[in-house]
């Protein structure tokens, strides 16, 4: 452990010795490592925003969804509270721990006589869909016993009211019936469509006295293991039609990585990536240019070294070390300049941009680790080429030099 203290610490104090003839090639791969830090740090930030956006779409890694159409041939509508009986019964089988049965309806809005669109839907619907609540909370279970139903709404909704938050707003009218608003969302840009978001059997209750209510089939979506995916897609699909005797139920798969292989972002991170190594190999070329002019002027202080009795290892060792250590040392100015610049308001601010509330993580640890393991390898690279001429020198040299 000493020996490789000594060594590095003998790296750098030759790197601050010779720093005249390195800053500038050390700033260039500064540059370079932080261009590929910031590409890195950019690829996993768009697709974590991607894959929650996709997830939010089409459900989390795996989920499967089922659609329960009861109305008969002629047109007969079916029993919706049945289907939903039966999907109840059917999760609760199979202890599946994160399921929602969904339906779409229009409401009335009352004081704005305007339709909103009311989403169905089960309280673990928010996290299997990232629905993030501004404002208030989601539904949750005690729910189900309030005599006035719970609905969340969207900033839409309240615009159709006058505007104001929660506070102006604590119980609307929908389809007749007066609903306690327990939740605000506010997904940014795109959200000025009305909509809302109640307790399945609430709706079914509301849709049943207000005969402009016209609502869509029930579905069914689970999100489960993914190696379990395809038998519980078909033991459900078989329970389901078991329960509901002329219905048609069917299903699949309707996250984002059931298709295999597909990767939006790869192509983009690549791009990026591949610019960034661009630099950094003419950060690094310039760096073992000045390396090796100056290797070649310290002639005598390496043949005394040798005539003192270091070896050829030790020399390799030492002078590669200074290319090292320089880059590490621009490299992680390189890596601190990238995390100051995405903490600046103006960078988070433009990331955000149409975004409500939405609120960045903090900057990949896998970005400043590959940007710091890259100028560890690049620096190795740069200096072994000086090292390999100094392991060359003699001591006659440097009597002749």
């Amino acid at each position: 452990m000493t020996d490789v203290v000594a060594a590095i610490q003998d790296a750098w104090t030759e790197l601050r010795i010779h720093r005249g003839r390195v800053l500038m090639s050390l700033i260039g791969v500064t540059v370079a490592i932080a261009a590929l830090t910031a590409s890195v740090a950019v690829g996993d930030l768009a697709r974590s925003t991607l894959v929650s956006s996709m997830e939010a779409n089409g459900g989390r890694a795996a989920t499967i969804s089922l659609w329960v159409e009861t109305s008969s041939a002629d047109g007969t509508p079916g029993d919706p509270v049945a289907a939903l009986d039966a999907i109840e019964t059917a999760v609760d089988r199979y202890r599946i721990d994160y399921a929602s049965a969904r339906m779409s309806t229009g409401l009335t809005l009352g004081g704005a006589g305007a339709s909103v669109q009311i989403e169905a839907v089960e309280p673990d619907f928010a996290v299997m869909r990232h629905l993030g609540v501004a404002d208030g909370r989601f539904l949750n279970e005690s729910d189900r016993a309030r005599l006035a139903p719970a609905v969340v709404v969207n900033r839409g909704t309240l615009e159709l009211l006058g505007g104001g938050g929660l506070d102006a707003h604590r119980t609307i009218e929908l389809g007749g019936t007066t609903a306690v608003v327990v939740g605000l969302v506010d997904r940014g840009l795109g959200d000025e469509w009305p909509q809302a978001w109640m307790l399945p059997r609430d709706v079914l209750r509301i849709a049943r006295d207000d005969p402009s209510a016209m609502h869509s089939s029930l579905s069914l979506e689970a999100w489960v293991p993914a190696e379990a995916a395809d038998e519980g897609l078909r033991m459900l699909r078989q329970d389901l039609r078991g329960a509901l005797p002329g219905a048609m139920v069917d299903g699949n798969r309707s996250d984002w990585q059931a298709f295999e292989g597909y990767d939006p972002l790869l192509p983009l991170q690549l791009t990026l990536v591949g610019t960034a190594v661009v630099i950094l190999l003419l950060g690094a070329l310039g760096l073992v240019t000045v390396a090796v002019v100056s290797i070649r002027q310290r002639v005598r202080e390496l043949g005394i070294r040798r005539a003192f009795g270091a070896s050829r290892t030790r020399i390799f060792v030492a002078v590669m070390l200074e290319s090292v250590v320089g880059t590490v040392v621009a490299g992680t100015i390189g890596i601190a300049l990238c995390i100051f610049a995405y903490r600046l308001p103006v960078v988070q601010d433009a990331l955000t941009q149409g975004i409500g509330g939405m609120v960045l993580p903090g900057f990949p640890m896998s970005a400043a680790v590959t940007g710091l393991i890259v100028a560890a390898a690049v620096g190795a690279l740069a200096g072994s080429v000086p090292a390999t001429i100094a392991v060359r020198s003699k001591v006659i040299e440097a009597i002749r030099f």
